[in-house]
């Protein structure tokens, strides 16, 4: 793998490098289907730096909630750049929160944001798997196939790569379903269950012990529930359609 780039006398962290560059192509993609929806480009893209930044600092004062130890001795660390020290879980729920508030101070529509999203998202999850590629994460079971990687200690399925074209094809169906006009949040439950689906399928290949839990992959079982879940949305949603239109 190639966790670092070395430009010149530079040595680039290549996973952090990558993940900037998918939000900067996100968020490129964001504006370029702004047309397709009712919400202002300018509060989209501000709604994400707000959601990250509400992450980064509700994350590291969460981390060091649990670790106080660490702030005592040192109480720099409130300021440190080091990702290591953010609880990124507690700071992804948590500002929920606020960004909700945004939206609701934006006047925003909740589905026709989330629909908003569903394609940017995706575009984004192709350059979060190229980092997981770059840094050696999310590695794939031991396997002799001719396209199989050293990873590791030993040849593995490219599990992050595997992501990457199945994610292709699905971005290509979410971009044909912005010019059918779906209902709105549709599109959003339509990205949710073909992602989920590809999880479903494609972590059979996951290599990380840690997540098999009993006999069950609890990935794969989210993903499970997430996929029964959405179709059961889209499912009754057409029903209702249906009915109001008799």
């Amino acid at each position: 793998m190639f966790p670092i780039l070395n430009i010149g006398p530079l040595a680039i962290q290549a996973p952090g490098l990558i993940i900037l560059v998918g939000i900067y192509i996100s968020l490129v993609v964001l504006e370029k289907q702004a047309k397709f929806f009712k919400a202002n480009p300018n509060d989209l893209s501000n709604l994400i730096f707000v959601y990250l930044l509400s992450t980064i600092v509700i994350g590291r004062f969460a981390y060091l909630f649990k670790y106080p130890s660490i702030l005592i001795e040192n109480p720099l660390t409130i300021v440190s750049l080091n990702p290591n020290l953010i609880d990124f879980l507690s700071g992804l729920v948590l500002s929920i929160l606020i960004a909700l508030i945004y939206m609701q101070k934006k006047k925003m529509n909740f589905k026709e944001v989330l629909d908003s999203y569903s394609v940017p998202f995706l575009v984004f999850l192709i350059f979060f798997f190229f980092a997981q590629f770059s840094s050696g994460n999310l590695f794939g079971k031991p396997s002799n196939l001719p396209w199989s990687i050293q990873l590791w200690g030993t040849t593995r399925h490219p599990l992050q790569l595997y992501y990457v074209l199945g994610l292709i094809p699905i971005i290509f169906v979410m971009v044909n379903d912005l010019k059918t006009r779906l209902n709105p949040g549709l599109l959003f439950i339509k990205s949710i269950a073909l992602l989920s689906f590809l999880v479903v399928f494609l972590d059979y290949f996951n290599g990380d012990p840690k997540n098999i839990v009993g006999n069950f992959n609890v990935i794969q079982l989210a993903a499970w529930i997430s996929l029964v879940v959405c179709i059961g949305i889209i499912l009754s949603t057409k029903q209702k359609i249906k009915s109001e239109v008799d």
